[in-house]
């Protein structure tokens, strides 16, 4: 039997080299890890599923399950390194005999995709990338900008940066303490030094004047394309043509319709450093009174473990107050009757309770136990 591979956590896998990874683990613990492909993308890439569990002991589709899936969105790719340390860890702990790990693979199954949209990812670490919402597919009009500025990796370098051009009534000045450093200057503050900023990019048919950013080409947000809430692109931006109209949000709703033994779910992003719970279109007044009990006590045990605090999307993470935010956990939690987490991963705003760490990249790493 091959050896369990080690997965780095100091890069970034592409979308090959994750695919040999995750056979990998197949390879070496047939026993307990499935791998098979729930779809394609939109470019036609396998969007990877791993099966967890120990077919000895019954089915996975005869046993309570967990859903975990990450990188929904092009650049957040820490997400499928986190389904990744999930995966190690599950795997490396049950042939350890760690009792907890063991209980849980013998009577539950997990099933864990650890990049559910592999072309934007695919953009994202290209050796020229772009920085887009989520699937590289036009939309909603598949025509280039014909002047305006682009927003693009010009010196291929592998990175899109700022530069800072000199205006008297520029909104940004430098940092005191800082100089490379931009901050943003008061109100009624004159007489300083003071620049915009433009980012790195391809300026067409420009007037002298003014410059402005062009929307990306590719304007979905696979994450506002589920079923449940879903509305039209002047309600909702990137939200496609249809529920469901994406081939990858498709493929984890066909699977989890046909997968009822589906209880409880968590999507890894990182816009932020929270554990999101739903609702997200509507407040705890609306809620069943014995779902909200649960969400919250479940909620603060993941606070204490992780160090992120746990908030409710619809009171604490809107990005407007105005505006009402749908996706993943209303469709998961609404339509399927399951329990749904978003962990946004990012910095913590106090110590875990019990961290573990892992050095298994070569550098070492603080993380919470995942079982």
């Amino acid at each position: 039997m091959a050896a369990i591979p080690v997965p780095r956590f100091d890069v970034f896998y592409r979308h090959a080299e994750l695919s040999r990874l995750l056979a990998d683990y197949a390879a070496a613990c047939p026993g307990l890890l499935r791998l098979e492909s729930i779809g394609k993308s939109h470019e036609g890439r396998d969007i990877w599923l791993v099966v967890l569990t120990n077919p000895d002991t019954g089915a996975d589709v005869d046993k309570p399950a967990f859903w975990v899936d990450g990188n929904i969105h092009a650049a957040e790719l820490t997400a499928s390194t986190a389904c990744l340390y999930w995966l190690h860890q599950l795997v490396t702990g049950y042939e350890a005999g760690d009792a907890k790990v063991r209980q849980l693979l013998d009577t539950r199954t997990v099933y864990l995709c650890p990049r559910l949209n592999p072309d934007g990812a695919e953009l994202a670490l290209a050796d020229r990338p772009r920085h887009i919402r989520s699937s590289t597919r036009p939309y909603p009009y598949a025509e280039e900008p014909v002047d305006g500025l682009t927003v693009e990796d010009v010196d291929g370098d592998g990175r899109i940066l700022y530069m800072r051009v000199p205006d008297p009534h520029g909104p940004w000045k430098k940092h005191a303490d800082e100089p490379r450093l931009m901050v943003a200057r008061e109100p009624g503050e004159f007489g300083g030094e003071y620049y915009r900023l433009i980012p790195e990019g391809t300026l067409k048919h420009f007037d002298g004047v003014r410059i402005s950013a062009n929307r990306d080409v590719e304007g979905l947000d696979l994450n506002r394309n589920f079923p449940a809430y879903w509305r039209q692109e002047f309600e909702q931006i990137g939200a496609g043509p249809y529920p469901a109209s994406e081939p990858e949000v498709r493929a984890m709703v066909d699977f989890l319709v046909r997968h009822p033994n589906v209880g409880a779910a968590v999507s890894f992003h990182t816009h932020s450093g929270v554990i999101l719970r739903p609702m997200g279109t509507q407040s705890d007044d609306d809620m069943t009174p014995e779902d909200l009990w649960i969400y919250k006590r479940l909620s603060d045990l993941g606070a204490r473990l992780t160090g992120y605090p746990a908030i409710s999307t619809f009171h604490d993470f809107k990005y407007h107050p105005k505006e009402v935010i749908t996706g993943t956990q209303d469709w998961v939690y609404e339509h399927l009757g399951a329990l749904f987490w978003t962990v946004e991963i990012g910095p913590r705003t106090r110590k875990p309770a019990s961290p573990t760490t892992s050095g298994s990249s070569g550098t070492a790493t603080t993380r919470p136990r995942t079982t």
